[in-house]
């Protein structure tokens, strides 16, 4: 564990000057490496002691996988591969490694594409990383953190 909190995280990757999450994987510290030896239902596997995560090299959103997986690196002080909480998806292990997923892609995404924060666009951002269609409550809310910006609601009417 490197971080006790994810707030104490995001405040330090404010000062390094980059989203990227190669570079912040780096500067961290932490290996990663894509793998076909994990069953198809696990997306990535992280063991925190060792700083090292593994991507499942089939995953359809492997940048957010990356990231997510990056966090439990960032946060989680188990000696043990988190296993456990990967079977259930509203643990808050698991809300707080997704949190700072998107937050970091988020974030690169409005750097990388050179727009303005308040010309961010959620199913553009959702396309531009495959990300699942369900996901994108959870986006809006941590991009308008993010950004200090507001999303209209309207973006989720059927």
């Amino acid at each position: 564990m490197i971080y006790d909190t994810l707030d104490e995280a995001l405040t330090d990757m404010e000062t390094l000057g980059t989203w990227d999450p190669d570079r912040l994987i780096s500067h961290y510290g932490i290996t990663y490496h894509y793998t076909s030896g994990l069953p198809n239902n696990i997306k990535g596997y992280s063991i925190p002691l060792t700083r090292t995560f593994f991507i499942n090299e089939n995953v359809v959103s492997p940048t957010f996988v990356k990231c997510h997986e990056f966090y439990h690196c960032l946060l989680d002080d188990s000696i043990e591969p988190l296993l456990d909480t990967s079977m259930v998806s509203n643990s808050k292990i698991e809300s707080r490694a997704n949190h700072g997923a998107f937050y970091i892609m988020i974030k690169n995404y409005v750097n990388e594409s050179g727009i303005e924060p308040q010309d961010f666009d959620l199913t553009r951002f959702s396309e531009a990383y495959h990300l699942e269609a369900k996901q994108q409550l959870f986006i809006r809310n941590i991009a308008e953190n993010a950004l200090g910006i507001s999303i209209e609601s309207g973006a989720f009417s059927l």
